[in-house]
């Protein structure tokens, strides 16, 4: 279907002449649709405040993406205000204490003289957290200085004074007491992201080992505390970390990744042999089965279906969440039985598997290939890496909305399918990425871009694609995915510093292995060929 036939569908949105309006809006329930339509509806021009703050209140409340366009379009920052905010160092000096306050940020402190900070703290009598925060960067002991302090402050100068100045004055070992005050605040985890992915900062790496013997650690925290031990080469510190995640953790993907680690710094086969047991297909349990000789028995390539036209619209982001809050509880065989008679033809197929793998708990799990007119079109390795991303993506559902506002079955952001339309010299319209057709198309055409900045290698791809090929290029020039022993690339893995990036790559990764062994069966691939390709081309 092109957009051109948008009479083939009665949803609204993909009709020639459609404009969000206020009414539109109104009878639409709050969701993250909804909000991607209120951004529609703010990037009208010539739109009145008072409209946009109508529609703006209508959102859910916690959309970043929302918030930051209303606020740009019309939350307009006073004249003196930015005049301080664009001021530099000798500007402010000529004038008085709001404006210091305003333009001085805490990182340009760290960049000028003792003489300079030592007059604006004289100056900042009315701003006293401020000025105390200048006093702690102007001292001879910054790190002596701000333990001293309370933890409010040492948290705020501890991540907003810069990765340098981190590396240069707090990098040293923290005493157990300060560490066990830094575990009490609500901060902690922050503090151990900007701690442990930067591996400038091992003196205060090794200062975290002490909380091995703390019994009240969540799992995820035991499990990143355990990949520290790993890069500071304490495999004793690391198991007792592993082991403690693995015991306390609830969802199967958790536990599997803390069995996996545990065989990895014991050798031991038993780890094995219990990750080949998980009904989760990821690369943990694909590999400790294929270390062993064994074969996943419950991955579902098709679909039955009863192949009579479905009038559900495909097209509809709206009626899909309904279907997606409806099955979130109580999804029992009468309701999966009315899906059945709902989602009944191929363009449906999608909609019926997700169903599917909620009704048995993801105990069975769907790599359905969808599309097959359209993804077929391209090489085998396109189509692979396609339906890998597709998947983890949007399980191929075209009406599919984020949270962010990425739409479609390749979930791509607006922006970016702007830029694309542009580079094909194709007319744009935001709703034709809901249509498979074009949404795919304009996948693949950024697929393309990817391939090529990242060599074909499908986990960098995977990288870029969630998290910006900025990002991923930032990260692989980190010295990632550069060694050679035997927590690699596993290791390398776990030090993406994004943790929804980090864990994307991974299911992309089984998806790929997956996906590629299936519909390119005579050039089966290994999971151990896969690991050992990954190698940064930076």
């Amino acid at each position: 279907m092109n957009f051109s036939d948008a009479n083939a569908s009665n949803t609204d949105f993909l009709q020639k002449d459609f404009r969000v309006t206020l009414e539109w809006l109104e009878q639409k329930p709050k969701s993250y649709a909804k909000d991607f339509f209120i951004l529609q509806y703010l990037n009208q021009e010539n739109l009145p405040f008072e409209n946009a703050k109508i529609a703006y209140e209508m959102g859910n409340g916690t959309n970043a993406t929302l918030k930051k366009v209303f606020n740009e379009k019309y939350n307009k920052k006073a004249p003196i205000d930015l005049k301080c905010y664009r001021a530099t160092i000798e500007q402010l000096k000529q004038e008085d204490s709001k404006c210091i306050a305003l333009g001085l940020s805490l990182q340009e402190a760290t960049q000028i003289s003792k003489k300079d900070l030592e007059y604006f703290i004289s100056q900042l009598d009315p701003y006293p957290t401020l000025k105390n925060d200048l006093k702690i960067i102007a001292s001879n002991d910054p790190f002596s200085s701000l333990i001293k302090s309370d933890m409010n402050r040492f948290f705020r100068l501890f991540f907003d004074l810069g990765e340098n100045y981190r590396v240069k004055f707090f990098n040293k070992s923290f005493s157990p007491q300060l560490i066990n005050e830094i575990y009490k605040d609500k901060n902690f985890e922050k503090f151990l992201r900007y701690v442990i992915y930067n591996k400038k900062l091992s003196n205060i790496q090794k200062s975290l080992f002490i909380l091995k013997d703390n019994k009240t650690l969540a799992p995820h925290i035991s499990f990143l505390l355990g990949i520290n031990a790993i890069n500071n080469n304490n495999l004793d510190v690391a198991n007792s970390f592993f082991l403690d995640s693995y015991k306390k953790s609830y969802l199967r993907t958790d536990k599997d990744k803390s069995l996996f680690w545990l065989y990895l710094v014991n050798n031991d086969q038993s780890f094995l042999q219990e990750l080949s047991n998980s009904w989760d297909n990821s690369i943990y349990t694909l590999y400790a089965k294929e270390l062993l000789n064994l074969e996943s028995n419950n991955i579902v390539y098709d679909v039955k279906i009863k192949n009579k036209k479905s009038n559900f619209d495909i097209h509809d982001a709206f009626k899909w969440m309904e279907v997606v809050s409806d099955t979130k509880k109580n999804l029992d065989e009468n309701k999966l039985k009315k899906y059945e008679e709902i989602f009944s033809d191929k363009n449906t197929i999608p909609h019926l598997a997700y169903i599917l793998e909620r009704y048995n708990k993801y105990k069975t799990q769907y790599f359905i290939t969808p599309y097959r007119d359209i993804v077929g079109k391209y090489d085998i390795y396109k189509q692979v890496l396609i339906y890998s991303i597709a998947r983890q993506e949007s399980h191929f559902i075209p009406s599919s909305i984020s949270f962010s506002s990425a739409q479609g079955v390749m979930q791509i952001m607006p922006f970016l399918s702007l830029d694309i339309s542009k580079k094909l010299n194709e007319e744009y319209n935001i709703y034709e990425q809901f249509i498979p057709n074009k949404n795919i198309k304009y996948g693949s055409f950024h697929l393309d871009t990817l391939m090529k900045q990242f060599d074909n290698n499908p986990l960098f791809i995977a990288y870029a694609y969630n998290g910006g090929a900025g990002y991923t290029r930032t990260q692989l020039k980190k010295g990632l995915f550069k060694e050679k022993n035997k927590f690699e690339p596993f290791l390398s893995m776990e030090m993406i510093s994004y943790s929804e990036t980090r864990e994307y790559g991974k299911k992309v990764l089984a998806n790929y292995h997956i996906y590629n062994n299936y519909l390119n069966s005579e050039n089966k691939v290994s999971l151990s060929t896969i690991f050992q390709s990954l190698v940064s081309p930076y």
